[in-house]
């Protein structure tokens, strides 16, 4: 895990060598442990810098006299190292074999099997680092390499002999990668904050991005930003850069889409196909030269993943040494201890916990925006940066976190719209009636709005004659975005589709790529191994979700593996903290201060008299708590932080 930075010129720029290390820089906390750059010049020479000394004391003492200031080179790529496999200098980047050069940023976990293959195909290796496993495999199969590889990496491919430059984002995004047209020059980078640092940027507003997040909260759900000039490659995408003609040639590309397959066995078959894969997931995902620990909430995902660490670990004759990190609140609403303690206790995990706190939010909020270098949708985001900072605390430089078995797993509440829309389209009239009850059976109270919204979803004749369903979007926000409506999802299978690659997951991947970073730790994520979500997602909806009951195939398939009163859970929490309870009660007058600051930075969007109305019924228990008065508080507070470049 690291942080990338690349510039491919056009022509002549003034101090490139310095934008190259102002952007390399800014991502110290990418990657602590070394830096490196690559230079290539138009006669195709290609020149590699790095740390003379690779003690922490010394990193980040690099000058301009180590770079030349000439402007004579065409690409330069900047790198900082967060040492996980092969911690040698033997795994030093940028690295350089033959006429490929890579500046890298990910872990591909299988990449012993691919070194054996290759091995056979007649390569050696001079490191023991998936790095040079990577370089290598394109160098036998090119691009179709991409699809050998299982992992998360977001990495820039310089091919001298092709003259061409990649810019590649792995199947999901779960690592990040921006780019941007500055000047005469093309910039990537991992994070926002590399490209806004260099001298001839100028920041532009993305009007639509403002209003998908104040409507909806939507993010990182398009390859747009917040800013209109920087653009981000998407998941399983791909740009590639013409190096004789590099700003009239930018070809994006789609490598990699989830296929449409279908399972065709019995529940008790799809059970034991993802108990194979998921166990297989772990176990790669283990791979590591420094200790790995895991996330604890107490729910079915993070539990299920310290459950099969440990299974693993027993199986394989290893003492029991996994470490967790969960976090607490004093209100019993907000804290799943119960759940997260049956685990400790059944894997004898050694637990550290973390009691975030108000008090800390407001000292550590500019922190938290700075490295998220975006709005994000709640306070729930604190208690996770105050996670990976425990991890941190603890000496853990990699964690496993359960982040993307909601979006394939029907996790989320609003699905039942989905569902009951594709029974209404097949005509499923008795299936609706069993989830109908079910769902209150389950949970205590009838699905009406759910079941009249998908009704007016899949019929919208009939509007008319159905009951009204309140809209979300808030009647405050005066813009409408000019975006065309991407319409309703019409089963659930569809849903989980969205949710997996723009309506959720890619913004909860940034915050968890921006939360474990920011304190140099490596988050991985098993429930998105590509395998297991092409499985999850070939099966029945009723193997997903059915009667009421969610995630119904991680219960069956994992039942053996995890204790009773986490298999029994109904509810769902996920990262929370108690935000409603400190803006009704407890911390109310700041949450009146920070909007009255909000709305003087953000009048061209919001209707001030209504927007204060609104958040005065909010705090006051007349309409429902909801994460929009969030939103608008955190936009304000980025605005204002963020006014130096805007």
């Amino acid at each position: 895990m690291c942080g990338i930075f690349g510039i491919v010129f056009n022509q002549s720029v003034e101090n490139s060598s310095s934008e190259l290390l102002k952007g390399t820089k800014v991502i110290k906390h990418r990657g602590p442990d070394d830096e490196g750059f690559l230079l290539f010049s138009s006669e195709k020479e290609v020149k590699l810098y790095f740390d003379s000394d690779t003690s922490k004391d010394s990193i980040n003492q690099y000058d301009l006299e180590r770079l030349p200031a000439s402007t004579s080179w065409q690409v330069g790529f900047g790198h900082r190292r967060l040492s996980i496999i092969d911690l040698s200098a033997d795994g030093f980047q940028p690295m350089v074999r033959g006429h490929l050069s890579l500046c890298y940023n990910g872990e591909i976990y299988n990449y012993k099997e691919l070194r054996d293959e290759l091995n056979s195909l007649g390569y050696s290796f001079t490191s023991e680092s998936d790095t040079e496993v990577l370089i290598k495999s394109w160098e036998e199969w090119g691009e179709n390499a991409l699809n050998k590889f299982n992992g998360m990496f977001s990495f820039l491919l310089l091919d001298s002999k092709e003259n061409s430059l990649y810019a590649v984002r792995d199947r999901f995004g779960i690592k990040p990668l921006y780019y941007a047209i500055i000047d005469n020059s093309i910039v990537f980078a991992s994070e926002i904050k590399q490209i806004k640092v260099l001298t001839k940027f100028r920041a532009t507003l993305n009007q639509n991005i403002i209003v998908d997040y104040l409507a909806s909260g939507l993010v990182d759900h398009t390859n747009e930003t917040f800013d209109t000039n920087i653009l981000q490659v998407r998941g399983g995408e791909f740009v590639k850069v013409d190096l004789k003609k590099p700003l009239s040639s930018i070809h994006k590309q789609k490598w990699y889409t989830i296929p449409e397959t279908r399972f065709k066995g019995s529940l008790e078959e799809a059970s034991e196909a993802f108990r194979v894969l998921f166990k297989d997931s772990v176990r790669l995902r283990l791979r590591s030269d420094v200790k790995v620990g895991s996330c604890l909430s107490g729910g079915f995902d993070s539990s299920s993943i310290v459950c099969q660490m440990a299974q693993i670990n027993a199986q394989n004759g290893i003492e029991n040494n996994i470490e967790t990190v969960t976090s607490r609140y004093s209100e019993s609403k907000y804290d799943e201890w119960q759940y997260a303690k049956a685990v400790v206790d059944q894997t004898k995990s050694k637990a550290h916990i973390v009691w975030p706190s108000f008090e800390q939010l407001i000292e550590e909020l500019d922190d938290l925006m700075w490295h998220m270098d975006e709005p994000f949708g709640s306070t729930s985001q604190f208690s996770q940066w105050s996670v990976f900072k425990g991890a941190a605390d603890a000496g853990l430089k990699v964690m496993l976190d359960g982040q993307g078995a909601d979006e394939q797993l029907a996790g989320y509440g609003g699905n039942d719209v989905a569902l009951y829309s594709g029974l209404l389209k097949r005509f499923k009239i008795g299936a609706i009636y069993k989830n109908y009850n079910g769902f209150t059976q389950q949970l205590g109270y009838p699905p009406k709005s759910q079941l009249v919204q998908a009704v007016a979803n899949t019929y919208p004749l009939f509007k008319n004659f159905l009951p009204k369903v309140k809209s979300n979007i808030p009647n405050w926000i005066k813009v409408v975005s000019k975006r065309p409506d991407r319409g309703h999802s019409l089963s659930l299978r569809q849903e989980m589709m969205l949710q997996t690659t723009s309506t959720s997951l890619p913004a909860l991947l940034r915050y968890e790529d921006r939360n474990s970073m920011a304190f140099s730790i490596e988050s991985r994520v098993p429930f998105l191994d590509y395998r297991l979500v092409e499985l999850v997602l070939s099966m029945p909806e009723e193997y997903i979700y059915h009667l009421g009951v969610r995630k119904l195939l991680l219960r069956h398939a994992l039942r053996h593996l995890l204790p009773e009163e986490v298999i029994e859970r109904k509810d769902k929490m996920g990262f929370v903290s108690p935000e409603e309870k400190w803006l009704k009660q407890e911390r109310k007058k700041w949450f009146e201060d920070r909007m009255g600051d909000a709305l003087i930075e953000i009048p061209d969007y919001v209707n001030r008299e209504k927007a204060v109305k609104y958040f005065d019924n909010v705090k006051n228990g007349r309409i429902p708590f909801s994460f929009t008065s969030w939103r608008l508080i955190c936009l304000g507070r980025w605005l204002r932080t963020s006014k130096n470049s805007v």
